[in-house]
């Protein structure tokens, strides 16, 4: 039985990818929480609950995507799947509040309700405000979601943490696939435009990803959280070799991207320029 919040539950559509179900899988039983000490156990718990929270305020920006996607008049099965990944997302936080639970030793929830400010783009046009959206929510931040997910599982020892790593690993690629196909069928026009705005985009993207709070250990490594190091060489290891083809691929102009990796993929603070590029 699922320990996420019935608010939590209440969101789920039973018109969604398994039904209304959570997971497409059982999860495992989880005894071998129970055995951890308390406060590794209640810091796991707080860590799961804080990626519910998470999952929760990306069904917003998959929503986001959706009207994306229908304005810039696609294909209607790919804005159909973008509108089945809010649904996604919120199973997801249903997933992550269960393993709260199962650390906690009890039901958790609800997470909280985390803000949700969307980029503006200023000084690009409503298509291209889209296409960035589109972009960097797809393309960009699930594949980044993907490569923390797959390092994170290659760590996991426990069989809840990586039954529920794998069921949010799954969907992450699929979501990201959303990106690269808009992208493949994007006007050329667009591409061009699209192609001035993919430094300043991977780099707040990317900024995100490594403000994330990990351990310096692997401590926490088996119960599916990663170390800091492990999981920023993850990234690096996605942005130099998945982004940056990925984009190539679909014929983005990549020459800055490719000058800005070899750099070392620095990610400064947002200097006015870059901050009305990125914002």
């Amino acid at each position: 039985m699922t320990r996420a919040h019935p608010e939590t539950l209440g969101r789920l559509s039973p018109d969604g990818r398994w039904g209304g179900a959570v997971t497409r899988r059982a999860l495992p039983p989880s005894d071998e929480a129970l055995a951890l000490a308390p406060a590794v156990r209640a810091r796991l718990a707080s860590i799961w609950m804080s990626q519910a929270a998470t999952e929760a305020r990306v069904a917003r920006s998959f929503q986001m995507v959706h009207e994306s996607l229908t304005r810039l008049d696609v294909d209607p099965a790919l804005a159909a799947l973008a509108a089945r990944a809010v649904d996604d997302e919120h199973r997801h936080a249903a997933l992550c509040e269960d393993l709260a639970g199962r650390y906690a030793g009890g039901p958790c929830g609800p997470h909280a309700a985390l803000p949700h400010t969307p980029p503006a783009h200023p000084g690009a046009s409503p298509r291209l405000r889209d296409a960035l959206f589109v972009v960097g929510q797809c393309a960009l931040n699930e594949t980044f979601a993907s490569a923390y997910l797959g390092a994170a599982y290659q760590g996991a020892r426990t069989p809840i943490a990586r039954a529920a790593l794998r069921e949010l690993l799954e969907d992450e690629i699929d979501h990201s696939r959303l990106g690269w196909a808009y992208l493949d069928r994007a006007p050329a026009d667009l591409k061009r435009e699209l192609s001035d705005w993919l430094v300043p985009v991977t780099i707040c993207n990317l900024r995100e990803w490594r403000k994330i709070a990990l351990p310096d250990d692997d401590a926490l490594a088996a119960h599916g959280v990663p170390p800091h190091e492990v999981a920023h060489a993850a990234l690096s290891e996605a942005l130099g070799g998945l982004l940056l083809p990925g984009f190539a691929h679909v014929g983005l102009d990549t020459r800055a991207l490719e000058r800005w990796i070899r750099q070392g993929a620095p990610v400064p603070e947002l200097g006015p320029e870059l901050a009305e590029r990125a914002s």
